[in-house]
C-alpha cells in the first residue's frame, strides 16, 4: 500500500483523500448480510460521505440514501438513486423542502417532531411519512453524537407520537429510530428496537427504520459485532414489512484515508510538533470530537517518538492527533491518517481561505480515478459580490 500511496501522491499532489472500492464493497456486503431473509432496503447516509463516484458503488449493490437537504439530494441524483430509495431526514424541514421532495419524487421522509407534522405533512401526498421517535435510550458513545435520549433535539417521545397516531395514524407509514452515532454495543439498539415494536403492534405500524450508528474500531474499542446483532434484532425486524437503515460510517470510514505531507518538524523544550498540510479544515473529526484516527509516517526511517499532529491553521485546537507514538518524519514526508472516509471530506472547510483537496478512488484492478478534483484558490470567492 505504500507504493500506491506514493504513487498518487506523485500523481495527484497532496493532500488528498484515497478511497479502496474493494474495501467499500466487502463493508457493504456485512450490511447487507446481517439482514438477510427480511425485506430491507439498505441506505447509505450520504451526510458521512458525499462523494457520487462512491454513492455510486453503493446503488449498484442496491442501496439507497439517507439525506438531508438539497445538494445531498442532487449528489444522489448524479449516482443514480432512484428517488423511491430516498430518505428525507433530519429536524428541521423548510415548507420550500417539502415542495422539492414532492417535485423530485422522494419516497420516504423521517417526520421529526408533532409540530413538523403539522405544519408540513397533515396534507395528503405521496411521500410515506415516519415517525421519528426518541426512545430515551443512552447510546453509550460521545455525547455530541449521540441522539437518543429526551435531552437531544431529535425525534419525538412516545406519547407525542400516540398522540398523533391517534388522530392521523392513516398518514403514518412507519416508526424511524437513532439514537446515535459510532455506537460499540448491541444492546442499546436491542433495547430501542423492543420499545418501538410495543409501539408499532399497539397501532399495526409495519415499517420501520432503524437507523444507523454501528461503530468500528478507531483504537481501544471493539467493533459493532454484526453476528450479535442480527441475533439480538432477527427477532423483532420479522414482525416487520420492511425495514430500512442509515449506514455511513461503518462502510465508508474504512475505505478512506486522508494522504499528506509533512511541512514542518518542530521541537520545543516540551513538545514535538509534526506540522502537516491537512489540519481541522481537512479532517474536523479530531478537533470537533476529541476522534482518534491511527496515523502512519510512510517513511519508517525515523526513530519512535511521543508527537501532535498539527495542522497549518491558527488555532490551537488545530490538530489531527495528540501525545501519539510516530516514527519521526523529515519535511516532505507523506503520511497516512486511517479510518478517513467517512465524515472526513463531507465534513471538511475552507477556513484560513485554504482549498479542499481531490478526491482519489483505487478500482478493484488496482488503477485509479480522480473522482473530485482539488480546489483552485480562484473558486474560493467565485460567488462574492465586490
Amino acid at each position: 500500500m505504500k507504493e500506491k500511496f506514493e504513487n498518487i501522491a506523485d500523481i495527484y499532489g497532496t493532500p488528498v483523500y484515497v478511497y479502496f472500492e474493494d474495501i467499500l464493497l466487502k463493508r457493504a456486503k456485512k450490511v447487507k448480510e446481517v439482514f438477510e431473509d427480511l425485506n430491507f432496503l439498505p441506505t447509505v447516509a450520504v451526510k458521512a460521505n458525499n462523494n457520487p463516484a462512491l454513492l455510486k458503488i453503493l446503488e449498484e449493490m442496491g442501496f439507497g440514501a439517507d439525506i438531508l437537504g438539497e445538494g445531498e439530494l442532487l449528489a444522489c441524483t448524479l449516482a443514480g438513486i432512484s428517488p423511491d430509495k430516498i430518505v428525507w431526514n433530519g429536524n428541521g424541514k423548510t415548507f420550500e423542502q417539502k415542495e422539492y421532495m414532492i417535485k423530485n419524487k422522494v419516497k420516504y421522509v423521517n417526520v421529526d417532531s408533532f409540530e413538523e407534522f403539522n405544519y408540513l405533512w397533515k396534507e395528503e401526498n405521496n411521500i410515506e411519512l415516519f415517525l421519528r421517535v426518541n426512545p430515551d435510550i443512552d447510546a453509550k458513545t460521545h455525547p455530541y453524537i449521540s441522539t437518543g435520549l429526551k435531552k437531544h433535539k431529535f425525534g419525538m417521545s412516545f406519547t407525542q407520537a400516540e398522540d398523533l397516531l391517534k388522530k392521523y395514524s392513516e398518514r403514518i407509514s412507519g416508526f424511524h429510530l437513532h439514537i446515535g452515532s459510532q455506537i460499540t454495543e448491541v444492546l442499546p439498539f436491542k433495547e430501542a428496537l423492543e420499545k418501538t415494536y410495543e409501539l408499532a403492534k399497539k397501532y399495526n405500524i409495519r415499517k420501520i427504520n432503524i437507523g444507523g450508528g454501528w461503530g468500528i474500531k478507531y483504537k481501544s474499542e471493539n467493533e459493532l459485532d454484526l453476528n450479535i446483532l442480527r441475533k439480538e434484532l432477527l427477532p423483532t425486524l420479522k414482525n416487520f414489512d420492511l425495514i430500512i437503515n442509515e449506514i455511513g460510517r461503518f462502510i465508508f470510514a474504512p475505505a478512506g484515508f486522508l494522504l499528506t505531507k509533512v511541512v514542518m518538524v518542530k521541537k520545543t523544550e516540551t513538545k514535538t510538533f509534526v506540522v502537516t498540510e491537512s489540519g481541522m479544515n481537512h479532517l474536523i473529526r479530531p478537533a470537533l470530537y476529541g476522534a482518534y484516527h491511527e496515523i502512519e509516517v510512510l517513511d519508517k526511517s525515523g526513530p519512535v517518538e511521543k508527537v501532535d499532529v498539527v495542522g497549518p491553521l491558527c488555532e490551537s485546537g488545530d490538530f489531527l492527533a495528540k501525545d501519539i507514538e510516530l516514527n519521526l518524519p523529515k519535511i516532505g514526508d507523506l503520511i497516512v491518517v486511517k479510518n478517513a472516509g467517512a465524515y472526513g471530506f463531507s465534513m471538511a472547510n475552507n477556513y484560513n481561505g485554504t482549498t479542499q483537496p481531490a478526491e482519489v478512488l483505487v478500482k478493484k484492478d488496482g488503477s485509479l480515478k480522480l473522482i473530485r478534483k482539488k480546489q483552485k484558490v480562484e473558486e474560493l470567492f467565485s460567488s462574492c459580490i465586490i
